[in-house]
């Protein structure tokens, strides 16, 4: 009954996404014990992963920071020579584990974390890694589709150098356009998002790819870091505050990653701006 009058006031605000402060105090509180709640069960992990042995490891590793978890080490997904991992420090098993030691959405998820971390040195070192092996960021290298970092991965990368360097570090690919296709699965919804978020936080915060956002929440009224990354804070506070919110399918694996996806949408929601 909370909830359903909780529901109806919030959508009676209009569409002005402006959530009434006791209602945004009250997200707050869930985000700040949510929070601590991963942290408790991440103290045992290696390097503070969400896990430190599934082999989507990294990507919701940098999900985790991104979303406030300053206690990952993000700088545990790149080997010595700047090459990304799925697990921290160490490769999962090719082909037994994974089809191959990285992909884009592992790439994008580090890329977002060690945006968080304002670590520039492993950002660095990653575009190092990525410019001098022809962007073959994993092996094997013939698996192109997994191992091969794509236009929109390499531009993100650079935007994120750009903007944390104060325009120290300017690589001209950050000048192309990201560009977004039709979304044929959940998990490529799930790339735009974090793509998308991680290029605001960079201060990209172009008017026409907005449309990308509008469309995206609109293909996935249920998902809150949807509903956030699109600027609907009223609808993701809905969905965030329901008790028997359910993730979007994208989130499987380690059951933590139910509990980063919240904390991710949660951030975004509560954020004044996007950019940091």
């Amino acid at each position: 009954m909370r909830f359903l009058f909780l529901f109806l006031f919030l959508v009676g605000c209009g569409r002005d996404d402006t959530v009434p402060s006791n209602i945004t105090a009250e997200l707050e509180q869930m985000y700040r014990g949510k929070l601590e709640q991963l942290k408790e069960v991440t103290a045992e992990h290696v390097a503070g992963w969400p896990s430190d042995h599934d082999c989507d490891g990294a990507l919701w590793a940098g999900i985790a920071r991104a979303a406030g978890a300053e206690w990952v080490d993000m700088a545990a997904a790149l080997q010595p020579d700047g090459r990304p991992t799925r697990r921290p420090f160490v490769d999962c098993s090719v082909p037994d584990e994974s089809a191959a030691t990285t992909s884009n959405d592992m790439i994008t998820g580090i890329i977002l974390g060690l945006q968080a971390a304002k670590d520039v040195d492993s950002l660095s070192h990653l575009y190092r890694y990525g410019e001098s092996h022809s962007w073959v960021m994993g092996y094997p290298e013939r698996f192109v589709s997994r191992t091969v970092l794509r236009p929109n991965g390499i531009t993100l990368l650079a935007r994120v150098l750009y903007h944390l360097t104060g325009g120290e570090k300017d690589y001209s690919v950050r000048l192309l356009p990201m560009i977004y296709g039709p979304v044929a699965g959940d998990y490529q919804l799930h790339l735009i998002l974090l793509s998308r978020l991680a290029s605001k936080r960079a201060g990209n915060l172009q008017s026409a790819v907005e449309i990308v956002e509008t469309i995206a929440a609109a293909s996935a009224p249920n998902d809150a870091l949807a509903q956030a990354v699109a600027g609907n804070k009223v609808a993701a506070t809905v969905l965030l505050l329901n008790p028997n919110y359910q993730p979007p399918s994208y989130v499987r694996g380690h059951p933590n990653y139910r509990l980063v996806h919240w904390l991710l949408a949660a951030r975004v929601t509560l954020d004044k701006s996007t950019v940091p």
